[in-house]
């Protein structure tokens, strides 16, 4: 049994704080989990478990936020 399994995180978005805001959203709605990285005031990352980015990719090439 596995009891501890470590996920490695790919970055799917980089934006604003509001474009941010918006994708996460968006994929929170899709029960897709999401990690924020701040890397400075106009340079925000979004990641997502790499067992989810294709479903990742699919809603925020589907929509456009800005």
């Amino acid at each position: 049994m596995i009891t501890n399994k470590r996920l490695s995180l790919v970055d799917v978005f980089a934006g604003s704080p509001w474009e941010v805001n918006c994708v996460k959203e968006l994929l929170s709605a899709a029960y897709i989990d999401v990690s924020v990285k701040d890397k400075g005031i106009d340079s925000i990352l979004l990641a997502v478990p790499c067992e989810q980015y294709t479903a990742a990719m699919k809603i925020i090439d589907g929509k456009k936020v800005f």
